[in-house]
């Protein structure tokens, strides 16, 4: 599947991994996407990368990341999405954190390789636009 429509954005943004005991919510900026998701091992969340310091050292923390978001909404029924913007990532050596929300699905790529993440997905046939 090629000529999906992808908006880079702008504002950094970090991972981290809350342990199951500690009660912490890192919200605030204008970050395109944040939450929240939770399992019995904690809880891992995507905040802006401007607050990390105020994690606490109890939280694991990664970033800073950039966001690629796919224009949606996106069908239920569609298939490949994912791997289609994946595997020349991949190919490519760049890491990946993926997140799916109701309407489509998002991929955070270190934030130095960002502007590289989008030169790959152009050459695979897909659309990358910055955002402000």
């Amino acid at each position: 599947m090629t000529g999906l429509k992808l908006r880079l954005h702008a504002e950094p943004l970090a991972v981290g991994m809350v342990p199951a005991h500690a009660n912490l919510a890192l919200t605030g900026g204008t970050t395109p996407i944040h939450g929240s998701l939770t399992t019995g091992a904690g809880r891992t969340i995507v905040f802006p990368h401007s607050l990390a310091a105020e994690a606490g050292p109890d939280v694991r923390v990664e970033g800073p990341f950039r966001a690629l978001e796919v224009a949606g909404p996106l069908e239920f029924a569609l298939t490949g999405i994912l791997a289609a913007l994946l595997v020349p990532l991949a190919e490519a050596g760049i890491s990946v954190f993926t997140l799916s929300t109701f309407d489509t699905d998002w991929i955070l790529v270190p934030a130095d390789a960002a502007e590289r993440a989008a030169d790959v997905l152009t050459a695979a046939g897909h659309v990358v636009e910055a955002t402000l």
